[in-house]
């Protein structure tokens, strides 16, 4: 049985208003997408040399966190011990061809406070993803492998961000 053009209307009117209440409760409820949380230090030394310094300079910087190239000038100082990118075979096939691999991304890092006789241990965060292999489309898996990789930095990043925020001065 087929609806007439009013009912339709009705229906079409009732979703769009019950999309704009919605729409309004969750912007009235205080909902706001996650942001980062607040570093406690106002300045940094890091030490050491990764791939993600820059990222990672940056990331502070937005933060309002001064990166200084003295470590007696700095609240916290940072330092990148070990940085490695690995690829490891995940599975082969029934002729012996590489069909997955398992990339690994781990940067091990400790921290001192200013104020604090000793560094901390060291911490290790890690990021792993895998993907399938195929040698017909080598370019498209180089590209994937390299976006792979940049995502895994990107969590590293924000893993190591989270920590930081978590550390607080020295009283």
């Amino acid at each position: 049985m087929q609806q007439t053009t009013p009912t339709r209307w009705i229906h079409a009117i009732t979703l769009w208003c019950s999309i704009a209440v919605l729409t309004a409760l969750l912007s009235a409820c205080g909902f706001h997408l996650r942001q980062p949380s607040p570093i406690a230090f106002k300045t940094i030394f890091i030490k050491g040399s990764t791939q993600i310094n820059i990222a990672l300079k940056k990331a502070l910087v937005e933060q309002g966190v001064k990166v200084v190239t003295d470590a007696e000038e700095a609240e916290l100082q940072l330092e990148l011990l070990n940085e490695e990118n690995e690829q490891r075979i995940l599975s082969l096939s029934g002729t012996g061809v590489v069909r997955e691999y398992e990339l690994y991304y781990r940067v091990q890092y400790r921290t001192k406070v200013t104020g604090e006789p000793t560094w901390a241990l060291p911490l290790i965060m890690e990021g792993r993803r895998d993907y399938t292999y195929n040698d017909a489309n080598l370019l498209a898996k180089q590209a994937e492998q390299k976006m792979l990789s940049d995502s895994m930095q990107l969590d590293v990043l924000n893993g190591i961000m989270r920590r930081l925020s978590a550390l607080k001065k020295a009283e």
